[in-house]
């Protein structure tokens, strides 16, 4: 199915093809779509997270946040991967 790009949109796709990292045009607009399938997924998990969220405040299910507590927790973490290394 060929179609012709909107000259903005061609331009762009003439700018990714001169930086050698794509051979066609093809391929920039499947990199570009394979990119854009990825965000409406995260975008789509993001949302269900949300959701049970407000269905876990809703129901009760829901505790206290200590940011301190949760900082301390993190920065041990932090320097546990560190001495790893």
């Amino acid at each position: 199915m060929a179609n012709q790009l909107p000259a903005d949109v061609d331009a762009r796709v003439q700018a990714q093809l001169a930086t050698g990292e794509f051979p066609t045009a093809d391929d920039v607009l499947r990199e570009a779509l394979d990119a854009l399938e990825r965000r409406q997924q995260s975008l789509q998990r993001l949302r269900e997270m949300v959701r049970e969220a407000e269905e876990d405040v809703t129901a009760g299910r829901v505790g206290c946040f200590d940011a301190e507590a949760t900082m301390r927790a993190v920065m041990a973490r932090v320097e546990q991967v560190r001495s790893r290394t």
